[in-house]
């Protein structure tokens, strides 16, 4: 518990001690409680002050002391590759020309290089159409689902349904149990995400078939919806006692307001009937406040506070009706 959260605990106790919404023995248990619990330790924080730096080595890349002749190696590798090619090459162009041979070592250079030069532009067009299809079969999933089977992509589609379906009753399941005060700070928000946000995100495009288009439209609404889901538990972790804290303050305002326009009330009536009451407006608030004091208690302070407030403020209203009764 931080400084300012226990300041903020120990002024809403003394608040509810100076109501008399607690006696003073309650209050004094209460703000040792409080106090006690700033002085403990978190575990956590324990375990990270004695957690040991685990030493991180990195071994440095081995250096191949006979690269130069490995590649060396290699190159002589290709020439002979190449002269092979070449020779094969000369061959079936002499032998399907038998007749027209002669011995000319200027036409068996150029037949050679021309079958070179074929060999190399094939290899080139082969190297440039496996670009083209790797460039083609990628997409914004990872899954590279341009490269499935029909069969694999059925299957992929029907886990990404399940998911999907799951992922939707988790979400809802967590907003049904959000706080009922979070929830109404963020009710347009949640609603504007249901219209457009798997809409917007999950439009994909650049897949060659309806079944992939399918199977990555599926597996982009079970992220969207799982995520979806861990931002509301934050978004409520982080805001929910701000958001208690302000409907306190209200709460606070509202009950002593309704208790003033009670006692207002209270003096407009004529002065026979007031007798007739057998109880005057501070008997009548001492009486309401002992009564919403013993209402049950809620998980904490600011709980407590909102819940007092609000017995206050509807047995005021109902005062009020009845003094307003009177008058007729």
């Amino acid at each position: 518990m931080d400084k300012s959260s226990l300041t903020e605990e120990l002024e809403a106790l003394f608040k509810l001690f100076e109501k008399g919404a607690i006696t003073k023995e309650e209050y004094e248990a209460q703000k040792a409680i409080l106090l006690s619990s700033k002085a403990k330790t978190s575990p956590s924080e324990e375990a990270d002050e004695n957690q040991e730096s685990v030493p991180i080595f990195i071994e440095e890349p081995y250096q191949k002391q006979n690269e130069p002749a490995h590649s060396n190696s290699v190159k002589i590798i290709l020439i002979i590759i190449i002269g092979l090619i070449i020779i094969v090459a000369m061959y079936f162009i002499f032998a399907g020309n038998k007749k027209d041979l002669q011995p000319n070592n200027g036409s068996g250079t150029l037949s050679a290089s021309a079958a070179s030069e074929s060999i190399t532009v094939n290899a080139q067009q082969t190297s440039n159409t496996a670009d083209k299809n790797l460039e083609d079969d990628s997409d914004s999933t990872g899954l590279n689902l341009n490269t499935k089977t029909p069969e694999e992509l059925n299957q992929l589609l029907n886990k990404f349904q399940q998911d999907r379906a799951k992922a939707l009753a988790n979400l809802r399941n967590i907003w049904s149990n959000l706080d009922p005060d979070f929830k109404a700070t963020i009710q347009q928000e949640q609603k504007d995400w249901d219209n457009t946000a798997l809409t917007t995100s999950c439009s994909l495009t650049g897949y060659h078939t309806i079944l992939a288009q399918q199977v990555a439209n599926q597996y982009c609404e079970s992220v969207m919806l799982n995520n979806r889901a861990k931002e509301l538990l934050d978004e409520q972790a982080s805001n929910l006692t701000d958001i208690k804290q302000e409907k306190a303050a209200q709460m606070d305002a509202k009950a002593s307001d309704a208790l003033k326009r009670v006692n207002i009330t209270w003096s407009t009536i004529p002065d026979d009937i007031q007798q007739n009451l057998n109880q005057t407006y501070e008997q009548w608030s001492d009486e309401i406040n002992k009564y919403c004091i013993s209402r049950p208690t809620a998980k904490n302070l600011i709980e407590t506070q909102i819940n007092y407030d609000n017995c206050i403020i509807n047995k005021s209203e109902n005062k009020i009706k009845e003094l307003n009764g009177y008058k007729i």
